[in-house]
């Protein structure tokens, strides 16, 4: 994407000014909305929202048209009846607005004449010299522009370095909204609907050389020119990571992509030789893909050397056949490493061999560290996965000690010691630990227990510890970061 092009796209998604078009007197309506999701978000430009009827709006005066307004418009929002698209695009164009944003449904998506003719026509007056994202859309979110989809308001407002582009307005609300929850720093999240003028090529390539992006996720229902993609696909994978969640590969999925965005959805088997090819990873998923990208984001090396510490016999047997599943190793602790760990669990009945099966789902905290200090310094792996069982930990053992009139440390004074020890272990040895927080209290009494995970899972986040809530899934993410990695080039080469 050359100089000029990049640059427009940039004053649209970090705009000055906004106009908003449609019915944005009317609660509900997306115009009204679009005008609410802004102020909540903290938009610090100026809003211009545009009726013909006038009047005030949150305290905006409601302007008749652009030619009302003094000064240039950055940005429009567009979600009036798709017949009356077009003049507006005409009026955006005439004064000289960079780009827009259609929210307004009614073209091709509809698989009917009139929404293909309304599509084209549309596509026509953005070659003109108009950015147009959509239609059939949420728009676009940029924490540093900090404009948001709809309805977006309470997407985090802390740059980051991930970026999503997706067909589904849905799935790119649905993105911000876990984003937040896991600690991922968003830099732009661009829904693109129909995609008839910024589709998957032209935003994949402007995200390409973007300096505030580093890793980039895709939901794609279909493309238009392969060949394209595939060029885009190839170089941007050697820069930067980047996840794609392909829908429409079923029969039914196929079928379901024309009514939502009207694309052709393509074949399962191409898809995977495409992204074979290319360097890309697949994920099948939202949870998926926001668990790599978390992974991508707090491990330092993504690796396929796992080391496990947790209590049960089973987490042995089924965690080595996930971890063979998504490509990982878990190699075999040497015989001296295995005799410093029996030390600390000198009972029969557990293994040191990797799995490390301690026994007992409670474990002194000093012991858990002592045992993640030993494994990293002393033994081959890139990333170690630390299981706690909350239910045990938080619930069990604290009623068993009441009883007993024995101290023990609360669930917070436990896991806050042991993620001070976690930060200064990865400090001394360089490598990653990932936590699992497994909480299988579900009663309606133990609520108070998934408040409590919740803030920890906060805390370790906020210190680059990943927090997964099954080793299933962090095994998932490892797998797939270290795939999605591995191209990568380091900078200079």
């Amino acid at each position: 994407m050359d100089k000029k092009a990049r640059e427009r796209l940039d004053r649209m998604f970090e705009p000055k000014a906004v106009a908003v078009f449609g019915a944005v007197h009317e609660p509900g309506k997306f115009g009204h909305m679009i005008i609410q999701s802004l102020l909540k978000y903290g938009y610090r430009g100026q809003i211009y929202p545009v009726h013909p009827k006038g009047g005030e709006v949150f305290g905006l005066p409601v302007y008749t048209g652009l030619d009302k307004i003094t000064g240039p418009v950055d940005l429009a929002c567009v979600s009036v009846p798709a017949e009356r698209v077009p003049p507006v695009l005409e009026d955006c164009l005439a004064h000289h607005v960079a780009g827009v944003e259609i929210l307004s449904s009614g073209f091709s998506e509809t698989g009917e004449k009139r929404g293909m003719e309304l599509q084209e026509e549309v596509a026509r007056i953005s070659r003109k010299g108009l950015r147009v994202l959509g239609p059939n859309c949420f728009g676009a979110q940029c924490t540093r522009g900090r404009i948001t989809v709809l309805p977006g308001f309470d997407f985090s407002r802390e740059p980051g370095p991930v970026s999503l582009i997706s067909q589904s307005g849905g799935v790119a609300a649905d993105f911000g909204h876990e984003a937040r929850m896991t600690g991922l720093g968003l830099s732009k999240v661009l829904s693109f609907g129909n995609g008839c003028d910024l589709d998957a090529n032209e935003l994949l390539d402007y995200l390409s050389g973007d300096p505030d992006t580093e890793y980039i996720g895709a939901y794609l229902e279909g493309v238009k020119d392969g060949r394209r993609f595939m060029g885009i696909l190839r170089g941007l994978t050697r820069r930067k990571p980047v996840l794609i969640w392909k829908g429409g590969l079923t029969p039914l999925g196929k079928r379901m992509t024309k009514s939502h965005t009207g694309s052709m959805a393509g074949e399962s088997g191409v898809w995977k030789g495409l992204l074979a090819q290319t360097g890309a990873v697949g994920v099948g998923g939202l949870e998926e893909m926001v668990d790599t990208l978390m992974a991508l984001c707090h491990l330092r090396r993504p690796g396929n050397r796992v080391a496990i510490l947790g209590g049960g016999g089973a987490i042995g047997v089924f965690s080595s056949d996930v971890a063979h599943q998504w490509g990982l190793e878990l190699p075999l602790f040497g015989s001296d490493t295995q005799k410093r760990l029996k030390q600390w669990f000198p009972t029969p009945g557990n293994s040191m061999a990797n799995p490390i099966d301690t026994g007992s789902p409670v474990i002194p905290e000093e012991a858990m560290r002592a045992v993640m200090e030993e494994v990293l310094t002393r033994e081959p792996v890139d990333v170690l996965i630390t299981v706690l069982l909350l239910h045990p930990l938080g619930v069990v053992l604290p009623t068993f000690m009441e009883m007993d009139k024995i101290a023990w440390p609360t669930l917070q004074e436990y896991c806050g010691a042991l993620l001070k020890g976690i930060v200064a272990i990865r400090k001394q040895t360089g490598k990653d630990v990932v936590v699992v927080m497994e909480n299988r209290a579900n009663l309606p009494e133990d609520a108070a227990l998934e408040w409590e995970s919740r803030t920890l899972c906060d805390a370790y986040l906020d210190q680059g510890v990943p927090v997964y809530p099954s080793v299933e899934r962090a095994l998932r993410a490892i797998g797939k970061a270290a795939s999605a990695g591995r191209r990568v080039q380091p900078p200079g080469t």
